[in-house]
C-alpha cells in the first residue's frame, strides 16, 4: 500500500496563538464542526497529520512546515488577524512555501470574491448577470437609467451574505439612497446595486484542476408565506436557525429541475470555475430565472466543507462520500 502523505491542517483562530496547541476542547463546539470533521476524515483514511491555528502569526507557518515537513497543507483558513479581506494574502502566503496546498490559489480567490471583478468576468464571458452600478462612498450617489426598480443594495467586500437583510431590497430612490448610505457608514467600503432577480436560489459545486466535476445541485427554498421578493439568502436566511425555522426555509436537492436546465447550470459553472481561475473545489451561486437561465450571483472559494453542509452533501449524492471527498480535495493540491 502507497505511504499516505504527511498532511499540516491549518484553520484561523480568533487569538494569537503557538505551536502543539491542544484543540481537543474547541473541536467539541457546533462552531468547529467542519475542522472535526476533516480531522476525523484524515484519521479514518491514516493520513499522518498535524494541526496549526493560524491568527496573526505567519513565521508560526514557516516554523510548523520546517519542523512537520508536510507533504500537502489542508488550508482552511478563512482570515488572518481576524478579517477576512486577508484571506487571499495567507494563501499567496503559503503559496511561497514550496508545499503544495488543497483549495483554490490566491488569484482565483481574489477574482471570485472581488464581486464586481467576478461579475464583469463573467460578462465578457457571455454568462448572464445581474445588470449592476458600484457607488463610492463620497460620491454623489445616482441612478444608473438601465436599472429599474426592484434593486438590491449589498457590501462589495463583505461575505457569508454580511450586510444583506430584507432592507436590501429598495423600490424607490429615497429607499435607494438611504441604503446606499447605510452601506457606505456601516462598511466604509462601495455599495453595490444590482437589479432584483427573481427566481429560485441555486447552488452547484465544482471539483477539480483541469478535468472538472459538477456536483448535483442544491436549492435554497422558502415556506409558502414567504413572499417571493424575500426568498433570496440574506444573513438571516443562511445563519439564523429560529429563522430558518419560522419561515420553513431549508436546503434539499431540487425537486423539479429539468435535465437541459441542469446541463446549462453545469456548462456555466465550469466556465465560470475556468475563467475566475478557480482550482480544487468552489462552489457557484445562481438566481434561476422561471425559463431556466441561470443568472450568476457570486462564486464561492473553498465552501463549507462540513459533512451536513451544502458541497459534502452534493458529493455524497454524486457517490463520493465524506472520507473520499476530503481524500480527493488533498489529491488535486497543487
Amino acid at each position: 500500500m502507497a505511504k499516505r502523505p504527511k498532511i499540516l491542517v491549518l484553520f484561523d483562530v480568533g487569538e494569537p496563538t503557538g505551536l502543539n496547541v491542544d484543540y481537543t476542547e474547541d473541536l467539541k463546539s457546533p462552531t468547529w464542526k467542519t475542522e472535526r470533521h476533516v480531522l476525523n476524515a484524515l484519521r479514518s483514511l491514516g493520513y499522518p497529520f498535524s494541526v496549526l491555528g493560524v491568527h496573526d502569526n505567519t513565521a508560526l507557518i514557516r516554523e510548523m512546515i520546517s519542523r512537520f515537513q508536510p507533504d500537502v497543507v489542508f488550508n482552511m483558513v478563512e482570515q488572518f488577524a481576524n478579517s477576512l479581506s486577508n484571506e487571499t494574502h495567507v494563501t499567496s502566503y503559503l503559496e511561497l512555501q514550496g508545499v503544495p496546498i488543497t483549495g483554490c490559489g490566491s488569484i482565483g480567490i481574489a477574482l471570485a470574491k472581488n464581486k464586481i471583478i467576478s461579475k464583469k468576468i463573467a460578462s465578457f464571458h457571455g454568462i448572464r448577470v445581474p445588470r449592476f452600478m458600484v457607488h463610492e462612498p463620497g460620491k454623489i450617489i445616482s441612478m444608473d437609467a438601465e436599472l429599474e426598480f426592484p434593486l438590491m443594495v449589498k457590501p462589495v467586500h463583505e461575505e457569508a451574505s454580511y450586510g444583506i437583510s430584507l432592507k436590501s431590497i429598495v423600490h424607490d430612490p429615497q429607499e435607494l439612497l438611504s441604503r446606499v448610505c447605510y452601506v457606505h457608514e456601516k462598511f466604509q467600503q462601495e455599495a453595490l446595486v444590482e437589479e432584483y432577480i427573481d427566481g429560485r436560489e441555486i447552488y452547484v459545486g465544482v471539483i477539480g484542476n483541469d478535468r472538472l466535476q459538477c456536483l448535483p445541485p442544491r436549492e435554497m427554498t422558502f415556506g409558502r408565506n414567504v413572499p417571493r421578493e424575500s426568498r433570496f439568502a440574506s444573513y438571516h436566511v443562511k445563519w439564523d436557525e429560529s429563522y430558518r425555522d419560522r419561515w420553513g426555509i431549508k436546503n434539499r436537492f431540487p425537486s423539479s429541475l429539468e435535465k437541459k436546465v441542469e446541463h446549462r447550470l453545469n456548462k456555466t459553472s465550469k466556465e465560470l470555475y475556468r475563467a475566475l481561475n478557480l482550482k480544487g473545489y468552489a462552489r457557484m451561486d445562481f438566481r434561476l430565472t422561471s425559463n431556466g437561465e441561470p443568472v450568476f450571483i457570486e462564486a464561492n472559494p473553498n465552501p463549507m466543507l462540513a459533512k451536513d453542509e451544502d458541497f459534502a452533501l452534493s458529493a455524497r449524492k454524486a457517490g463520493i462520500d465524506y472520507p473520499k471527498l476530503i481524500s480527493k480535495i488533498i489529491s488535486l493540491a497543487a
